[in-house]
């Protein structure tokens, strides 16, 4: 996002008036910022009055001191990513974690623990996770070992008994159409092999096509790392901060299972296409969703060798400690990416 373009002293006193107006929750006014800052009350003044001017500041109409807008927030939290983390500590050592969804569901209490926000932490599949390929092992009695592999590396497997005989050369037909016509494919929100597979498979027997099809479905669904939400308390603390319309909307996404992907899908594939660290803040207007007009939401992408796996988030107040939930998204998404690379 293009900011306006402002001085340094102005800077100085948007960011010292971000920063008093989060910790606070009052107006700044003048007489504060210029004990801030070192400069004269009026001076403070006029410069507030033109920060207001180009949207970055606003104020209530009983008050003279000043609140950020949303272009003002952006303002401040984009200076906070470019300058980056003065330390990054862990959230805490994963080497007792022997299981991926224990992990997670670590992460995400840890995550609001520490910020006192609502934490989401999804994994793959949950968001919409590609499958790689499908392999197959002959078996006696019209039997097969299929084979399910993620392009995260997870795999599963099944026998499926087929309700004719197939010879395997038209076996092998049919699993590298198959595995032309899945490469890429995403399970999780919208996995829905039957029309187009059954229409790339036509010239094979429909009841054989729709056995293995159903096999392979249940089979990428096994794979599937769910979505862990914690801190629905910590969200409460902050209703003095967040409008009703607010509240009723985050409530009801996280009602909503497919809303709730949709966001951190969004926020995946943000976080992806952002490169550098990979965080993401949504401010406001900024969310997919329009309800969630006065709430912020910070994520990023974690990854395995290299690939995006899945994704850390938290949401709360736009009057939140940026800083802090920063650090700690940044935190936890290393965190997952170091145990994957580690363990798979």
């Amino acid at each position: 996002m293009k900011h306006p373009e402002i001085t340094d002293r102005q800077r100085e006193i948007l960011l010292k008036t971000l920063e008093l107006y989060i910790s606070t929750g009052s107006p700044v006014g003048s007489h504060v910022l210029a004990d801030e800052v070192g400069t004269s009350s009026s001076t403070v003044r006029a410069e507030l009055s033109d920060l207001e001017s180009r949207g970055l500041l606003t104020h209530p109409h009983t008050s003279a001191g000043r609140v950020p807008t949303d272009a003002g927030y952006r303002f401040y939290v984009d200076s906070l990513i470019d300058v980056g983390p003065e330390t990054n500590a862990p959230l805490e050592a994963v080497e007792r974690h022997d299981n991926l969804d224990e992990l997670l569901r670590d992460i995400s209490e840890g995550m609001s623990d520490v910020t006192r926000l609502l934490a989401v932490v999804a994994g793959p599949s949950a968001i919409g996770e590609s499958l790689s390929r499908v392999d197959f092992l002959p078996l006696p009695e019209k039997s097969l070992l299929l084979v399910v592999s993620m392009e995260s590396g997870a795999s599963s497997s099944a026998t499926v008994t087929l309700p004719a005989n197939v010879e395997e050369d038209e076996l092998r037909e049919i699993f590298t159409a198959l595995n032309s016509w899945l490469g890429g494919r995403e399970i999780g929100r919208d996995f829905e092999l039957a029309k187009a597979a059954r229409k790339a498979l036509a010239d094979h027997d429909p009841l054989v096509i729709e056995a293995v099809l159903d096999a392979v479905e249940a089979l990428g669904r096994a794979n599937e790392r769910g979505v862990f939400v914690r801190g629905a308390s910590a969200l409460l603390s902050h209703l003095d901060d967040l409008d009703p319309e607010s509240v009723a909307a985050v409530v009801e996404i996280f009602e909503r299972r497919r809303w709730l992907l949709r966001l951190m899908g969004d926020a995946l594939q943000r976080s992806v296409s952002a490169g550098g660290s990979g965080i993401i803040v949504s401010i406001g207007a900024e969310n997919v969703f329009h309800g969630l007009g006065g709430t912020s939401l910070v994520a990023a992408a974690y990854s395995s060798h290299e690939r995006p796996f899945g994704v850390v988030s938290l949401i709360g107040p736009k009057r939140m400690d940026y800083d802090s939930a920063i650090t700690t998204v940044r935190s936890a998404s290393e965190t997952l990416t170091h145990y994957l690379n580690a363990r798979f």
